[in-house]
């Protein structure tokens, strides 16, 4: 009987009529977006935004007072091989500073990388409803310094899937909403530990459509 209730909004989606065809074959979509996540990792890194930190003892005084810079761009390029089918290679940027107010600590993390993605549209007369999925391979890089300093750089791979849908403000112009799945991990060499995040995120993007 779950499995029934889990199949009526699947039918009524598929029920619905298509609109006329958005997202033909040879058209080209440029989109960039950024990932609010949930989860440590996530809201470290894959966010974007400023965040301060205070940690205070039992008395309640602050002995410590940390802020954090973070960002995110999910910059992608698509070609849809055949209608409602867009492939193509999508990019991942990430940067996050954390300093101290109360010492000469300071810690920053970096992100960098690539790989294909392929997105699937069904669409409707007011929303575009999708479905995503892309792999990543790349490089993360970790700087800090207390005093002394030191680095660290690992190979990264990543992937990630996710449900969502298009609302367009124009004629070849979307803003996306998409919520998945990312994980991420890398290799330490030093200590042969493999680091895996895995992260619920909310992305919000917008897509512009090129060609016919």
């Amino acid at each position: 009987m779950k499995k029934l209730y889990l199949l009526i909004p699947v039918i009524c989606l598929l029920s619905l009529k298509p609109a006329n065809a958005q997202f033909e074959q040879g058209k080209i979509m440029v989109s960039v977006a950024s990932t609010l996540g949930l989860g440590e990792y996530g809201t470290d890194l894959m966010s974007l935004g400023f965040t301060t930190r205070k940690i205070k003892d039992s008395g309640g005084d602050v002995n410590t007072t940390y802020s954090t810079i973070n960002f995110n761009l999910l910059p992608r390029v698509g070609y849809f091989v055949i209608d409602n089918l867009a492939v193509g290679a999508a990019l991942q940027v990430g940067f996050s500073l954390q300093k101290s107010k109360d010492s000469d600590y300071k810690d920053s993390e970096s992100l960098l990388a690539i790989g294909p993605f392929a997105r699937y549209y069904y669409p409707l007369e007011k929303i575009y409803p999708f479905v995503e999925a892309n792999v990543g391979f790349g490089t993360w890089k970790e700087k800090w310094s207390n005093g002394s300093e030191g680095d660290d750089k690992e190979g990264l791979f990543s992937y990630g899937v996710g449900i969502g849908a298009s609302k367009p403000v124009g004629e070849n112009v979307l803003i996306d909403a998409l919520v998945g799945y990312m994980s991420q991990s890398w290799k330490d060499p030093d200590n042969d530990y493999k680091y895996v995040y895995g992260t619920i995120g909310l992305r919000i993007g917008i897509t512009i459509l090129f060609g016919q």
